[in-house]
């Protein structure tokens, strides 16, 4: 009985700790998805919009995968949470054969309560918006 009293509050513990951040990255990657720039916009963080645009977001998601996000899929078991800042890992493109597309990390931040995307470039972390070497 203690076990299975265990098991369920670890899993309660880890549903309200892992699950806003992976909540706030489905309903940021389902407006890109849907082509709601202005809407995938409006949920980044404050310091992510000063200078960018809806624009700037679709323009980002285009160097992200050529072409747009056909489906996606979150994982929820590659997040990795320190305090109010959340990193979620994402395949903006996952086929129907299981086959990874593009595979994204999303930078999160808990702000008012609020999880959103927050950091590296409009809240996406990836080797493919950095500038070239060469």
């Amino acid at each position: 009985m203690i076990i299975l009293g265990l098991a369920v509050a670890s899993g309660t513990i880890w549903v309200q700790k892992v699950k806003p951040p992976i909540d706030a990255a489905n309903d940021y990657l389902r407006d890109i998805r849907h082509g709601s720039y202005r809407a995938a916009f409006a949920q980044l963080c404050a310091q992510e919009r000063v200078d960018g645009s809806p624009r700037s977001l679709r323009n980002t998601v285009d160097r992200l995968v050529i072409f747009g996000v056909s489906d996606y899929e979150v994982s929820p078991f590659d997040v990795h949470i320190d305090g109010s800042r959340a990193t979620v890992k994402a395949d903006l493109n996952k086929t129907s054969t299981g086959t990874a597309g593009n595979t994204v990390r999303i930078r999160l931040e808990k702000i008012d309560g609020d999880w959103r995307p927050c950091g590296g470039q409009l809240g996406f972390e990836d080797e493919l918006l950095q500038p070239s070497a060469i």
